[in-house]
């Protein structure tokens, strides 16, 4: 069966599709391995077709990227011209991933540095991870992208917004739980892979936020090594500077 791919803001139309694999959002999704490949999610099997696209890598992105658009991929059976079966595949844009800026270094207690802004009206809505302060944990809550609720206008968490998720980080690994404390996923991540395993029944739709926070999860904590990096590199140069002020030239000085 010849597999194609197209990208397309619809679903194909009902004359078109004689059977679909991944359309409905009102589905069960059964407990699977999603593994995060570049720029694509996919289950966990020897021959496994993308399930979730990125325009971008998550996990390595450069500090200027704002915005990065996730896409659930749906496949149809169409009946081509000489009546065969022909698999395509449709990319539907779900969520997109943003970055809160400000030129101020932290932002609003209130507002998500990293979120996702809905895309399709069947979402789950705008969702954002809240940091806990003094523990490993963030809070998944709807967001008001308005930005009526701060002075600087940005995304900010809903008033009396309950929790979508509770993310902790428990033996070294990080645990969603679903509002009523129900284990739904873990994460189990390597020096180069990363992986999702769903272990929970779970709607589509609340399968694409879950899908849309662990990104925004992987982003965060990517962007939060490169700040370190920066950091680090910047408290170089500054002693460097100081040791080539004091007379003492270059590394040698600084180490002295």
């Amino acid at each position: 069966m010849p597999i194609q791919f197209e990208v397309a803001d619809r679903p194909p139309s009902y004359t078109e599709v004689t059977a679909v694999a991944t359309g409905p959002t009102d589905d069960v999704v059964q407990p699977m391995i999603l593994v995060l490949a570049g720029q694509t999610i996919h289950a966990e099997t020897a021959s496994s077709a993308p399930l979730y696209h990125l325009n971008r890598g998550i996990a390595s992105l450069p500090r200027a990227t704002l915005k990065v658009s996730l896409e659930r991929v749906e496949r149809a059976v169409r009946t081509s011209p000489d009546n065969g079966p022909s698999l395509r595949d449709y990319r539907r844009h779900v969520f997109t991933l943003e970055r809160s800026w400000t030129v101020y270094d932290a932002l609003p207690s209130n507002c998500p540095r990293f979120f996702a802004r809905a895309v399709s009206k069947r979402a789950l809505g705008h969702v954002g991870l809240k940091k806990a302060r003094l523990r490993s944990a963030f809070t998944a809550l709807l967001i008001d992208v308005t930005g009526r609720g701060n002075k600087l206008g940005l995304p900010g968490f809903a008033n009396d917004a309950q929790p979508v998720f509770e993310v902790r980080r428990k033996d070294g690994r990080w645990e969603w739980e679903d509002k009523d404390g129900n284990a739904v996923a873990v994460e189990d991540e390597g020096d180069v892979t990363h992986r999702l395993i769903v272990t929970a029944p779970l709607p589509r739709v609340t399968v694409d936020a879950l899908v849309a926070l662990w990104c925004c999860r992987l982003w965060e904590c990517s962007a939060q090594h490169a700040d370190d990096l920066q950091q680090g590199m910047d408290g170089i140069r500054s002693k460097l500077k100081m040791g080539k002020d004091a007379g003492m030239g270059g590394l040698a000085g600084w180490l002295a």
